[in-house]
């Protein structure tokens, strides 16, 4: 009985040690206010599952900062790949996703030039 009282106790004095470290986590992040915004939005959608969840997170989440980004250019093209996709899941989210991204585009525009320097 000792020992669980001891166990128990020990859990209630860690508690603020796990709320203290994902603002720790957040403060070392790239960008802290998009890391605070997400961790609100994760808890907000909580007791969602599925669809719904997917559509708080994305209604809750702030828009991407491209200027932080390592490669601005390509997050940019991200971000609007993604607008582009919007309200498509599963393997018809990936085609667009895939077809979408300016690399996939210079790699048909490549294959196309070389299709047409053959003939």
């Amino acid at each position: 009985m000792k020992i669980l009282l001891t166990l128990a106790a020990g859990a209630l004095l860690a508690l603020p040690a796990f709320a203290q470290s994902a603002v720790d986590y957040c403060a070392r992040a790239r960008d802290p206010a998009r890391c605070e915004a997400r961790q609100a939005a994760l808890k907000n959608c909580a007791e969602q599952r599925g669809a719904a969840k997917r559509a708080c997170l994305e209604a809750s989440m702030p828009p991407v900062d491209c200027s932080k980004a390592q490669n601005p250019q390509t997050c940019e093209a991200a971000e609007k790949a993604k607008k582009v996709c919007a309200g498509k899941t599963g393997k018809d989210l990936k085609t667009c996703l895939r077809d979408e991204l300016p690399r996939n585009k210079r790699k048909k525009q490549r294959s196309g030039t070389a299709k047409a320097a053959a003939k």
